[in-house]
This record gives C-alpha cells, structure tokens and sequence, in this order.
C-alpha cells in the first residue's frame, strides 16, 4: 500500500506539472497573437472544394485515420459563343437592330449588350458587330432565333464558335483566400476591443485592419466578376453583306450609266414643267392680244372688200 501512494502521488505531480505547461502555452499564445495573425496571412489558403454549387472546405474526418469520404467537385465553366453572319446589304441593318431590340427588351437581368458597331455602305459592303452578355438558357434561344432570322432574310450562317474557360481553380482559391482574411479581419477587430496596448501598437493594429480589409473588398469584387462570367455567357455576332456576284460586278458601270441617264431625263423633265408652269400665264395672255389683233385686222378689212363690187 505505501508503495502504491508513493506511485499515485508520483503520477498527480506529473499530471500537475503538464497542466501548468499547456496553462503557459496559452498564455504565450495570447501574449503574441498579433505575430499569429501576420503568419496567418502569409500562409497558403486552405483548400477547398465546391459542393452543390456552393463553395466549402472538404470534410476531414476528426479521430479517424481512415481516408475521408470522395467528393464530386462542381466545375465553373465560362462559355463564350461566336456567330459570323452573312446578308443581303439591304436587310442587314433591319435584322441587325432587331436582335438589338430583342436584348434591350429581355431586361437588364436576362441580356446585357456590351457593345454595338456598323460601319460600310448598303450599297457596297456593309459591316457590323454585336456584343451581348445573356443568361445561358436565353441565349441558347436566341442563338436559334438568330439562324432562324438570318434564313428568313435570305441569308446564311458562316461560322459558328465555342470557347470554355475553366474557372474552378481560381474561383475555390479566391473563395478561400477571402474567408481567411475575413477571419484574420475578425480577430484584427476582436484584438483591438479586447486588448489593451500602447498608442503606436494600436495605430499599427488599425493600418494592418484597414489593410486586411481593402484586400477583402478586392477579393471580394474579382470573385463576383468571375461568378458573373459563370452565370452569364457571352456572345459576339458579326454581320457582312452578301458579296456581288462576277455579272453583277461587270454590268456594274452600265447600270450606274443606266441610272444617271435616267436621273438626267427626270431632272431636265422637271426644269421644263417648271419652266412651262412659269411662262404658261404669259403665253395665254400673249395667244388672245394675238387673237384679238388678227380679228381687229380682220373686220377693217371687210367693208373696203363689201364696197368693191358696186363700183
């Protein structure tokens, strides 16, 4: 008996003086929480994966060496659509505004147009482009509706494009480096409520705050951008006209001929209706001065010619 209380009391000294051990390490970690939170953000993201749509640290298994339960990673794809189309040069300007139209008026939620350009003449060439960014059901719509109005107009479809950018890795590290600075902002703010210290320690503190957080906002804003590219496709459409044909080309200067002398004809017609509308006035006046000497004339001469056969 005496020697099994020598051992007890033996094993509650060792027991005793660990507890004081960890009660030192904790303190020490308070004492130097500030250098903590520097290493913290030094430090590399921690990984994650994103599940369901959502993005969230993989699950571990706490007091288990086994290996953790697989899980399906979801991908963020960024879809980006090209259409080169070919018209008519006097319909290409309709069906051109009317796929304009057709964005503006599925709401700013729906398509957004990015950019609109044209530039050529009807006559010759005629060249266009139009950017729009649409939720990717609505666009896969409008992309038939596209076809379908391109045919309509007497038109073709030249080429068609599709371009994927991976985005995944990019948008689970950013996601995770923003909730790591999030919580070293969290404990940036719990340091200076609950910590008292020196003025040069609290000024220092605040910098690293305002720091840490204006990294959080730009985090913050490149990750809703790339969500944005996943949530939303692109699409670029190219308009041209129809190219002229080999005939068309030939006859070209004798059309053009053709219309000038008839733009010549109509024109001088038009000056001689002016010019008869503005003398005629003048001319009637000028007949019946004319018709009513002629017929003054006329009846001095009748009695000399009624007096010649009596004599």
């Amino acid at each position: 008996m005496p020697i099994l209380n020598r051992h007890a009391l033996t094993l509650g000294v060792v027991l005793l003086s660990a507890g004081c051990g960890s009660n030192k390490a904790s303190v020490a970690e308070d004492v130097g929480i500030a250098s903590q939170e520097m290493a913290f953000t030094a430090s590399a993201p921690p990984r994650a994966v994103a599940i369901g749509g959502a993005v969230g640290r993989a699950p571990m298994s706490a007091g288990r060496s086994g290996p953790s339960v697989p899980v399906d990673p979801v991908s963020y794809l960024a879809y980006a659509y090209g259409m080169r189309l070919e018209l008519p040069g006097d319909r290409l300007i309709g069906v051109m505004d009317g796929h304009a139209a057709a964005c503006r008026n599925a709401g700013l939620r729906v398509c957004q147009l990015v950019g609109s350009r044209r530039d050529g003449d009807p006559l010759e060439t005629l060249h266009g482009e139009l950017s729009l960014r649409a939720e990717p059901q609505w666009l896969q719509r409008f992309m038939k509706s596209v076809q379908s109005d391109t045919i309509g107009a007497a038109g073709r479809v030249t080429s068609q494009a599709t371009t994927t950018e991976d985005l995944t890795r990019e948008i689970v590290d950013t996601d995770a480096t923003l909730r790591a600075k999030r919580a070293l902002r969290d404990r940036l703010q719990h340091l200076l409520a609950t910590r008292p210290g020196s003025l040069a320690d609290l000024l220092s503190a605040e910098r690293e705050l305002s720091r840490v957080q204006g990294e959080i906002d730009s985090t913050e804003s490149n990750l809703a951008g790339m969500r944005t590219r996943v949530a939303m496709s692109d699409l670029t459409i190219e308009y041209g006209s129809s190219p002229r044909g080999v005939a068309g080309g030939t006859f070209g200067p004798l059309r053009h001929a053709l219309a000038e002398f008839i733009l010549a004809v109509v024109e001088s017609t038009a000056t001689l209706v002016t010019v008869v509308g503005a003398l005629f006035p003048w001319v009637v006046v000028g007949t019946m001065a004319v018709w009513y000497l002629i017929r003054r004339r006329r009846r001095a001469r009748r009695p000399a010619s009624l007096e010649s056969p009596t004599r």
